[in-house]
């Protein structure tokens, strides 16, 4: 039987009793999707599943996307990308670290990302751990003065181009001209609507976030500035720590989200090793690819 119950926390909800292994039934589907739309981030616990079974999964949420960083993508299955601590290419902080800032997946492209999730493969004792902030909060908590004053506002994003805390790393690089070349610079609205649910949230405000059409560029910078600190208060925050088989889904719509620093890991047997497959999708979950129309 499944149980979806809220975290102690300021967002995000437990699923028990939920084998992912078999393909999900409609009515299952839009459980989930009404309570990732009312909690923001689910846990998925005790999970086993291969890439085929997890992308399948996937597939239930929207379109997959391909990462525009293709050197971090699994071998076989351009939709997932391994983030972990073990391998070569995570030897460099600028990729193992590259996510331990606030962020939206694919804010910086035309067409953003409208869910991730992270299945957690082998989970580390210490770090590793995903921040989360609920925007739809956190645009609720504004006064209505600086509502009024916001919304309509249409923001510039380009891949890394935000302005960071001194506690946040830098984004993984793109680090050949095609990867640069894929994600020009691109808008959209600082207040978005969600396209299931109508509520509003403050968006992309982290990372890609650098500009604001009809605003100077100072103040523009300072207004992204504010309400990415506003957002990311602990209020509006919940921390993951991971555990083998989560796999935890998040409403990118409707949150930003920050990787926990984490040092290399010798091996997989490492206590400190982390390894999490990633599917971020775009569009709608089939249940209710309707409302595209």
């Amino acid at each position: 039987m499944v149980a979806i119950a809220p975290l102690d926390a300021a967002l995000g909800a437990s699923v028990e009793g939920v084998d992912l292994a078999t393909p999900p039934s409609d009515g299952l589907m839009r459980a989930l999707t009404a309570a990732l739309y009312r909690h923001r981030v689910l846990v998925i616990k005790h999970q086993k599943l291969d890439q085929e079974s997890y992308l399948h999964f996937g597939r239930q949420w929207g379109e997959p996307i391909p990462h525009v960083a293709d050197h971090m993508r699994l071998p076989g299955y351009p939709e997932l990308m391994g983030v972990g601590n073990t391998e070569d290419k995570d030897r460099a902080d600028s990729v193992r670290l590259g996510a331990a800032l606030w962020h939206t997946d694919q804010s910086y492209e035309k067409v953003p990302a409208s869910a991730t999730m992270l299945y957690a493969i082998i989970a580390p004792r210490a770090g590793g751990e995903t921040g989360f902030a609920d925007t739809v909060a956190a645009y609720d908590a504004l006064d209505d003065e600086t509502k009024a004053r916001i919304d309509g506002y249409v923001v510039s994003h380009l891949y890394g181009a935000g302005k960071r805390r001194d506690d946040e790393h830098e984004p993984s690089p793109l680090i050949t001209p095609r990867q640069v070349g894929q994600v020009p610079p691109c808008k959209h609205p600082l207040v978005l609507r969600h396209p299931v649910t109508g509520h509003k949230a403050l968006y992309g405000v982290g990372q890609s976030a650098y500009a604001i059409d009809g605003l100077p560029d100072d103040a523009a910078t300072r207004l992204l500035w504010d309400l990415k600190e506003h957002c990311i208060q602990p209020r509006f925050r919940y921390h993951h720590k991971y555990e083998v088989g989560d796999l935890v889904i998040f409403d990118t719509f409707s949150t930003l989200h920050a990787a926990t620093r984490i040092g290399i890991a010798d091996s997989a047997g490492d206590d400190n090793a982390r390894l999490n497959w990633r599917i971020s999708v775009r569009g709608l979950p089939g249940v209710h690819r309707h409302l595209a129309a």
